[in-house]
């Protein structure tokens, strides 16, 4: 028994020391609120912030048109503009057979439907949130590309 104390009396004391080097390891450092404040960003503001999607088939595009203009709503967001523009048809004409047969042709084409959304007068977290829950709920197929058209102050030297 005298073995099995010494020895939990030397593992006890190599634990505190090891628990004294990790406390110390650590440092304190206090910041008052006026130091926070004056690192606070301010946010970034948007004046129009355009959404373009483009996907292969319409009606896919007019239920996602309508789930953007609900989640607007939802959001309290400004939906400004929704335009439809001019599909876009891409036609191939290839031979049916490999070879040297002209009068057997076959055409393909593939249309591409476009849907533009333009939002006004948004802050960067707003655009940011809307645009992220946007994006996850993006159909399979539906590509997105986005324009944001943002508000800065003048330099100084405009000023004078």
């Amino acid at each position: 028994m005298n073995l099995c104390q010494e020895l939990s009396a030397k593992i006890l004391s190599l634990n505190r020391k090891l628990l004294i080097n990790r406390f110390t390891s650590f440092s304190t450092c206090r910041v008052h609120k006026s130091e926070l404040n004056e690192q606070k960003e301010l946010d970034d503001l948007f004046k129009k912030v355009v959404v373009q999607v483009k996907g292969h088939d319409n009606t896919v595009l007019e239920s996602y048109k309508s789930f953007v203009q609900q989640a607007s709503k939802e959001l309290e967001i400004n939906l400004n503009d929704v335009r439809e523009e001019e599909k876009f048809i891409e036609r191939w004409t290839i031979l049916k057979s490999r070879f040297s047969n002209r009068k057997h042709m076959r055409q393909y084409e593939m249309r591409t439907y476009f849907r533009e959304f333009e939002f006004k007068h948004l802050t960067g977290s707003t655009c940011d949130t809307l645009l992220e829950y946007i994006q996850r709920n993006l159909p399979e197929g539906v590509a997105m590309h986005v324009h944001k058209t943002k508000l800065c102050q003048l330099p100084e030297h405009f000023n004078q």
